[in-house]
């Protein structure tokens, strides 16, 4: 693997590790303070997020500083998480509230419209007071 700018090798600049999250059952058993660092960040991953775990996941963070720290970022984001999602319904609601808005006042401008070609008013009297072009009008025209 090579670095993007300048070519060269990327030996000992990342490092990978897999985590097999399948096999922490037999982990679990032990007491937090047999667990290796790896197993104590494994316990994190898979459980942190599930209630049923929450007094296993507190001793595991309690004993390392980097999984205190995850933690508080962990709850940080689930916050921010819902704060997000209550914005963004939010603003699908304002988004489709203007849109029938908008949609409305087209159907009434519409209707305005085709009430004044029906009394026979001329056409830049209609583009005056309805905002429509002479192709939108005539299209009205074309549907009565």
């Amino acid at each position: 693997m090579r670095h993007d700018i300048d070519n060269g090798l990327l030996h000992n600049a990342i490092q990978a590790i897999f985590v097999d999250l399948t096999k922490l059952d037999e982990v679990l058993k032990k007491p937090v303070a047999e667990m290796t660092g790896m197993e104590k960040f494994s316990v994190f991953l898979k459980y942190a997020p599930n209630p049923d775990y929450r007094d296993i996941v507190n001793k595991v963070i309690e004993s390392e500083e980097g999984l205190a720290v995850a933690g508080e970022v962990l709850m940080s984001i689930s916050k921010d998480e819902r704060e997000r999602a209550i914005f963004r319904n939010r603003r699908i609601a304002l988004a489709d509230r203007e849109s029938d808005r908008v949609t409305s006042e087209r159907i009434g401008i519409k209707s305005v419209a085709k009430n004044m070609i029906a009394n026979g008013e001329p056409m830049d009297k209609i583009m005056l007071y309805t905002g429509l072009t002479a192709a939108e009008i005539e299209a009205l025209r074309d549907t009565e």
